[in-house]
C-alpha cells in the first residue's frame, strides 16, 4: 500500500467515525474497526464493530449502507480526492471469531 493510500485510509477512518457519531443516533455502540481501500482509491470497504445482538448489527449495517451517499458527501471536508470512492459497510466479526476460537481452545484443555 502506498503512503498516499495509507494517509487516505487513516483520514477516512477518522472521518467516517466522526460522521457516524454526529449524524447517526444508534441505540448500540458503533465504531469503525477497519477500512480497506482499493489501489485506485475507487472502492472503500468499511468494517464496523457493533456491540449488540445480531439484529442490531444488521440494522446498523443496513442504515449505513442506505445512507452511504450522504456519508460520502462529507468526505471532501476531510480529504481531497479526484473522485469520490464508492463505499460499503460490513460487520467486523473479528471479536466474535476470537471468542469462538478461545472457547474451542478452552474446551481442548
Amino acid at each position: 500500500m502506498s503512503i498516499r493510500s495509507d494517509k487516505v485510509r487513516l483520514t477516512l477512518k477518522k472521518a467516517v467515525s466522526e460522521i457516524i457519531k454526529v449524524e447517526h443516533n444508534f441505540d448500540v455502540l458503533v465504531s469503525v474497526s477497519d477500512l480497506d481501500i482499493s489501489p485506485d482509491l475507487g472502492n472503500v470497504k468499511i468494517y464496523i464493530s457493533v456491540l449488540g445482538d445480531i439484529s442490531s448489527k444488521n440494522e446498523v449495517i443496513e442504515e449505513l449502507n442506505g445512507n452511504s451517499t450522504n456519508i460520502k458527501n462529507y468526505f471532501p471536508k476531510y480529504v481531497k480526492l479526484r473522485k469520490m470512492p464508492s463505499i460499503n459497510f460490513y460487520i467486523d466479526e473479528t471479536i466474535e471469531n476470537a471468542e469462538k476460537m478461545q472457547k474451542i481452545l478452552d474446551n481442548l484443555n
